[in-house]
């Protein structure tokens, strides 16, 4: 199932990849594209999801450790976002985009916040 999932996930960036450059290229192809990546998406997501029900209990986390182990991973993510901007020559219009999307991460971080006791 791990693999399967990895596979399912390569096809998926994959069509997001062709959705995103088709932009400008295809407009009606990119329009329709966008159900190919969302539906591969599911597929990817459905998945997993049956890997973790299979095995996920081989990994003897509580539920409240699973909680903070879901806000560590939404700020290490923010860290690594942060750093980036931080260490990397970028474009305005990517440090925009590096910014919301840091924006986004602070602001699930707090309703990630809201479950832990």
């Amino acid at each position: 199932m791990n693999d399967l999932y990895f596979k399912a996930l390569k096809a998926y960036t994959e069509m997001l990849t062709i959705h995103i450059n088709t932009k400008t290229s295809d407009n009606p192809f990119h329009k329709e594209s966008e159900s190919f990546y969302e539906t591969l998406f599911d597929i990817t997501h459905k998945i997993w999801e049956k890997h973790v029900d299979l095995w996920w209990d081989l990994i003897e986390l509580s539920t409240d450790e699973k909680k903070k182990k879901s806000l560590e991973i939404i700020q290490n993510l923010l860290k690594e976002i942060e750093d980036y901007k931080n260490n990397n020559k970028v474009s305005l219009w990517t440090e925009d985009l590096l910014g919301s999307i840091a924006n986004s991460l602070e602001d699930i971080s707090w309703n990630a916040k809201a479950f832990i006791k």
